[in-house]
């Protein structure tokens, strides 16, 4: 699993060969058709606030505090490539066989940050075969049988988004998509709603 660090989100990302800090982490996508983090969106710590884009095959290494780049130049003013993975919680996950098994709360990334394994609600857990796992517009379906591979978390377990986006934002997640499951309505609705109220009442 990927235990290099305890938090991705907020890390400085630094120039080897500059010494440069050219940012800091905001946001993390994912490329679907690979099911592998495929960058991450930084923000300069300036007034201007800027935006910039790094490729993780430029990611040269995670430090403790900080995560290193070669040099400046990976770090391009270009729009994010994939799907952004705050955006896949509450995304139903069914099997190829018809069915359904939850939905997505959270994700376990290996050393090679591969997606190994979805955190479902309820502290489950499935491991995936990325040859023939399907992470579609609006769900992500898995081999067939899958669902005699689900466990319970022997512990609460602390996936890829809590430690990107915070522990606590995935909890109160994780609880809108059990509350969402046991009324009968999609998950993912639910999850829009969270967030959309959660804007609302920062605007207040």
């Amino acid at each position: 699993m990927f235990r290099q660090l305890q938090e991705i989100r907020g890390m400085q990302v630094v120039t080897l060969t500059e010494g440069r800090i050219m940012g800091s982490v905001q946001k993390m996508y994912l490329n679907s058709k690979k099911k592998c983090v495929s960058g991450m969106v930084l923000k300069e710590s300036r007034f201007s606030g800027q935006e910039s884009w790094v490729d993780i095959r430029d990611i040269d290494k995670v430090g403790e505090d900080v995560i290193f780049v070669k040099r400046a130049s990976v770090c391009k003013a270009k729009n994010p490539v994939g799907r952004s993975l705050k955006d896949l919680m509450g995304m139903q996950v069914a099997t190829k066989g018809g069915k359904i098994i939850g939905s997505l709360v959270d994700v376990e990334i290996d050393d090679e940050w591969r997606v190994v394994e979805i955190n479902l609600s309820e502290k489950r857990i499935v491991e995936i075969d990325s040859r023939q796992a399907i992470f579609g517009q609006d769900a992500i379906l898995l081999r067939v049988g899958a669902e005699t591979q689900v466990r319970k978390a022997s512990r609460q377990k602390t996936g890829f988004l809590a430690r990107v986006f915070g522990s606590e934002v995935v909890m109160e997640t994780a609880g809108a998509i059990s509350r969402a499951e046991k009324a009968g309505v999609p998950a993912k609705t639910a999850v829009k709603t969270k967030k959309t109220t959660r804007k609302k009442s920062r605007k207040k």
